[in-house]
Parts: C-alpha cells; sequence; structure tokens
C-alpha cells in the first residue's frame, strides 16, 4: 500500500447510508369453522330429504255438479246452512242441494321448521363466502428483506466507494391436512358442492318462489326442533354462525426507512474490511504486506467484537475461535489425505507401466 492504513481518517471521512425495506406477514388461519360446518351438513341433508309437510284445506262453495267429492264436512256444512238446499223429498229423505262445500287438501312446505333451514343454508353459503374471502387455503408466513447500503471514503489521495445490495426471502405454508388425507382446499370445495347441492333441492325452491321470510334469532323451540336429531345439529351450528368470532390471528408489518442504528454501523465496519482486504492486490508477492493486511484484519475484528453491543465472555470467545481453528485443521487434513490418495494411485499406476516394460526388455534379450 502506497499510503498507510489510518482507521481513524477512514471513519472520519465516511459517508454512508443504508436503506432498509421489509414486508412481514403472519398469517395463522383457525379452521375451526369448517369442521363445524363439515359436522352438521350430514344432519341438513336429511332434513331435505325429507321435509315435513303441512295439509292445506281450501273450503270453497260450489254448484253440485261442479263437486268433485263429497265428503263429511260437506254434509255438516249442509245441515248448518239451509238455505243451500234446492228441494227436498219427503217420501224419500232425498236432499236435493243447489251448492255444497268443496274442501281442495294440498301439502304445503311453508313450516316454520322448514323456513328455518332454508334460512339457515342462506346464512351458510354467506358465511361461507365471508371466510373464504377472508382466509386463505393454509396458514402462511412471510418474511421480506431488503438493504441497500452505499458509502464513500476517503484516505489521503485514495477515494473509495461501496454499493451493497442485499434481499431475502423467508417463506412458510404448511399445508394442513385431516385424517382421510384431505387438504383445505379439498374439503372447501366439497363444502361448496354441498352447499350448492342444497339450493337445488325442493324444499329450498320452493320456499324460494314463495319469498318466504327469513327466520330470525332466537330460534322458536317447537317439539320437532328440539326432540328431532337432524334439527338439534342444524340449531347447534345455526348458534354458531350467530355468535361466531375469529380466532385468526394476522401480523403484519411494513417498512420502509433509512437506518441510522448498529445495523448502519456494522455494514461501516464490513465496509472497512472489504477495503482491508482488497490492499493485498496491491502486491501479493510481498510477505510483510500480506501479512500486515492480516493482522489488521484480525485486529480490527477483534474490535469489533469488542465494541458490539452483544454480550459475550472471554472463554466463550476463545471456545468459538478454537472451534473455527478446529474446523479448518480438519478441512485441511481432508485435502491432504485426498492429495495423498491421488499421488499414490499415480505411483502406483506409473510403477505398474514400469515393471510391464522391463518384463518385455528381458523377454526381447533372452
Amino acid at each position: 500500500m502506497d499510503n498507510e492504513f489510518n482507521q481513524d481518517d477512514f471513519f472520519e471521512n465516511l459517508n454512508s447510508t443504508l436503506l432498509v425495506k421489509r414486508d412481514y406477514q403472519n398469517m395463522q388461519y383457525d379452521y375451526e369453522w369448517l369442521e363445524k360446518i363439515e359436522t352438521a351438513l350430514p344432519y341438513i341433508d336429511n332434513i331435505l330429504r325429507n321435509p315435513k309437510r303441512f295439509i292445506i284445506n281450501e273450503e270453497e262453495i260450489v254448484k253440485v255438479e261442479q263437486s268433485k267429492k263429497t265428503t263429511v264436512e260437506s254434509i255438516i256444512h249442509l245441515t248448518q246452512h239451509t238455505n243451500l238446499i234446492q228441494d227436498y223429498n219427503e217420501d224419500t229423505n232425498e236432499v236435493k242441494p243447489s251448492k255444497v262445500l268443496n274442501i281442495n287438501k294440498d301439502e304445503s312446505l311453508d313450516t316454520y321448521e322448514n323456513r328455518f333451514v332454508y334460512t339457515l343454508i342462506e346464512n351458510m353459503r354467506l358465511f361461507y363466502q365471508m371466510r373464504t374471502k377472508e382466509t386463505g387455503l393454509n396458514s402462511l408466513f412471510q418474511d421480506k428483506k431488503y438493504f441497500n447500503y452505499t458509502a464513500n471514503t476517503n484516505i489521503g489521495i485514495e477515494n473509495m466507494k461501496i454499493d451493497v445490495v442485499f434481499s431475502s426471502i423467508a417463506r412458510d405454508s404448511k399445508e394442513i391436512v385431516n385424517e382421510h388425507g384431505e387438504t383445505i382446499s379439498d374439503r372447501l370445495k366439497k363444502v361448496k358442492l354441498q352447499l350448492d347441492g342444497f339450493t337445488q333441492t325442493e324444499l329450498h325452491k320452493t320456499l324460494t318462489h314463495l319469498h318466504v321470510s327469513p327466520v330470525r334469532s332466537p330460534i322458536r323451540k317447537t317439539n320437532v326442533i328440539l326432540k328431532n336429531p337432524n334439527f338439534q345439529q342444524a340449531e347447534k351450528l345455526w348458534n354458531y354462525i350467530q355468535t361466531f368470532e375469529s380466532k385468526d390471528k394476522t401480523e403484519k408489518d411494513k417498512k420502509d426507512y433509512l437506518d441510522d442504528s448498529e445495523l448502519r454501523n456494522q455494514y461501516n465496519q464490513m465496509f472497512m474490511m472489504l477495503y482491508t482486504a482488497n490492499a493485498l492486490i496491491e502486491d501479493t508477492a510481498e510477505t510483510n504486506n500480506y501479512d500486515r493486511v492480516i493482522t489488521d484484519m484480525i485486529d480490527r475484528f477483534i474490535e469489533n467484537i469488542i465494541e458490539s453491543a452483544a454480550p459475550i465472555e472471554e472463554d466463550e470467545l476463545k471456545v468459538k475461535v478454537n472451534k473455527e481453528i478446529d474446523k479448518i485443521k480438519s478441512i485441511n487434513k481432508d485435502k491432504r489425505k485426498s492429495i495423498y490418495n491421488i499421488l499414490r494411485d499415480r505411483l502406483d499406476s506409473e510403477e505398474k507401466k514400469i515393471s510391464d516394460m522391463i518384463y518385455l526388455l528381458k523377454g526381447d534379450y533372452q
């Protein structure tokens, strides 16, 4: 080196900046809600396959010839409304009415229990859309870091500058699989398929056509809802959805700033050590220069440890240094052993060739 290295000059003339960017996300999703829906689906399916119905009686007064069937109710009604009797034959006791009561009986799915199930299905579909929108298919951890260190300094007539970019991405996405080997994605698709299928059942299509009013909490405790196992499970899911509180844990941290802490100081030290190491380029043949540079680097390394904010004991430092020295010795030993084996094999090969040549020469003179 033409100029004697001066550490004080290096840092006194140093101008450096460290740009730091970080995008951190830790999203731990809770899929208990999916288990609750999966548990209730078979019971809701049972209800839809055998929906409860009730009979509707529609009464109307029609002309006798238009009446399709005369029932007991028709006769009772006629005795109560004698004005509808057109003629009476005393000899035969025959009554001829002009009009009679006609009762049309029809089945209806518009019951409270069915409207409860219909509303539950609609709530499930909305709840499913909400949860799949807010959560991913798996919990995710991601930490992106970006550092851009730029610096310049001068010692005497020598000017130095550096531009270092460092980036890292730590990412972990663990796929959750249940006891049947199904992933969250598989399970969500299956639930979606079943919910879509529910909308094509007779009960759902009929009540949609009737524009029935949705059921609201609290649920009326009818005998069917209280005692039927299918409705008991449906009510459990209803209450779970109504009182749902997310247990998802989401942490996000996004930063973009110029660092002026110990981290920038460490980069400054790195710049200085790189400069010291690169001084070897000037004259690698000079042993004194090489030794001096290496000594400077070691001294600076030790100073770095001493000045570091992290506490370290002398014994601990000795153990770490000795451990690294042992590693290097082991590596060198393996290298020497490998070189020895190569040379030995080469010599054995050459020795065989020489032996073969001597054997052939002997044959020529015998």
